[in-house]
């Protein structure tokens, strides 16, 4: 009787042996952070979603610059979206990528604002707020924040990007 205790306890001590540096090593997710600026928006693939007074953007990229924090580089965003005409807001998803990453990201486009620039010039100004996740290799979830002040063509699109940001936030 006392072999077989003495057995079984050897056996539950060797199982545990193995198992603790595998939860030793187990990574605890860390802050992860980036900010940087957008440089380009497209005009992006657009149709009227019926008479709704909606559109549907098929495909729209949104590119720029990580500049400090976990991840520099070169970025894009790639989405869709589904936006009322008059106020370009609703709601976006889509991956972004830069280098080695691919995140999901999920989010709204606010109702466009005309804000000052300078003395007696105004420009519109789009914000994007909403959330990533990252699961391929690297595992991660977050949130992100953008906007852009631009000068726009004659149809409304961004023709020149006067000033951006974009930040990145969560764990990983």
């Amino acid at each position: 009787m006392k072999r077989r205790i003495l057995l079984i306890s050897l056996v539950l001590v060797l199982i545990l042996t193995a198992l603790a540096p595998a939860t030793a090593l187990a990574a605890k997710p860390q802050s992860f952070y980036t900010a940087g600026k957008i440089t380009y928006l497209s005009p992006g693939e657009v149709l009227p979603a019926g008479e709704s007074g909606r559109w549907r953007v098929i495909e729209r990229e949104l590119r720029g610059e990580l500049l400090s924090g976990d991840i520099s580089g070169p970025f894009t965003m790639t989405y869709k979206a589904n936006v009322e005409l008059a106020t370009q807001a609703g709601n976006l998803h889509g991956t972004l990528e830069t280098g080695d990453y691919t995140f999901r990201v999920n989010g709204k486009i606010q109702p466009f604002e005309i804000v000052p620039i300078a003395p007696g010039i105004y420009l519109p100004k789009l914000t994007i707020n909403g959330n990533w996740t990252l699961g391929d290799g690297a595992r991660g979830q977050g949130e992100f924040y953008a906007w852009v002040i631009f000068v726009p063509d004659a149809y409304g699109h961004v023709a020149y990007i006067v000033a951006s940001s974009f930040t990145m936030d969560g764990k990983w």
